[in-house]
């Protein structure tokens, strides 16, 4: 697997489970944040190369890599079984989002939110790619992803484990002062174009909306994202 970004690669450096095993970095760049790579590479032992910017372009398949990539040990996801044998209290789901600027966004706010498992449908979903590791600031590299088949199948598999299901839905009629922090949580947020689609909101327990004052009759994702986790953060319905 290759990462890129500064951000990313620090995170990957510093965390005990992804194995990195080789840095890249363009060769006459310097400033203390590669510095820091640097050392946090020759501390654990990861070989350090300096190469062209060409070859970095060509090996991150973008030019947007910040001067530094690594390349890591072929990471596996977790299962869906093994989720929940970690019993998470709040665990999101992503209704088709395909853009890996908005994952990555969505992945990072997650993360810092308290969100302890993400579920990715395998298909109609984007993947867990070198951009979107980047885009999370690395965040990406410490939750627990796994891929799924049937979203509703999955819900009607949570609600078994004692799991409220929660979309986040433009027509909803629930708020989160609705919601039990006591509950452990499976949050659905909707793709960028369908939002949640009507079988996966037929099994939502409660479908909030946000409070919309202004002119503009939406938000993007990952912010309507961002703003429904901190709610739930601020309630106590998160682990953490």
């Amino acid at each position: 697997m290759i990462i890129h970004g500064i951000n990313a690669v620090t995170e990957a450096l510093q965390d005990e489970k992804p194995t990195v095993e080789k840095i890249l970095i363009t060769r006459g760049r310097a400033n203390a944040r590669l510095q820091k790579i640097i050392d946090l590479a020759r501390a654990r032992g990861v070989p350090v190369q300096f190469q062209p910017q060409e070859a970095l372009n060509r090996k991150a398949g973008s030019p947007r890599h910040q001067d530094v990539v690594a390349e890591m040990s072929a990471g596996t996801l977790a299962s869906f079984e093994e989720i929940l044998d970690t019993d998470p209290k709040l665990i999101l789901l992503l209704d088709g989002v395909e853009d890996p600027r908005n994952l990555g966004a969505v992945l990072r706010t997650a993360e810092a939110a308290g969100a302890e498992a993400i579920l990715l449908p395998r298909h109609h979903s984007c993947g867990i790619t070198p951009a979107v590791v980047q885009v999370s600031a690395g965040a990406a590299l410490h939750l627990k992803i796994a891929h799924i088949g049937n979203l509703v199948t999955t819900l009607e598999k949570l609600k078994k484990q004692d799991y409220w299901t929660v979309g986040l839905d433009m027509q909803g009629k629930n708020t989160v002062r609705e919601i039990d922090p006591k509950l452990k949580l499976a949050v659905v947020i909707g793709g960028e174009h369908r939002g949640v689609r009507p079988l996966v909101r037929q099994h939502c327990d409660f479908l909030i909306s946000l409070p919309m004052k202004g002119r503009v009759s939406s938000l993007n994702l990952s912010v309507a994202a961002g703003i429904l986790l901190y709610q739930l953060l601020e309630r106590g319905a998160v682990a953490r």
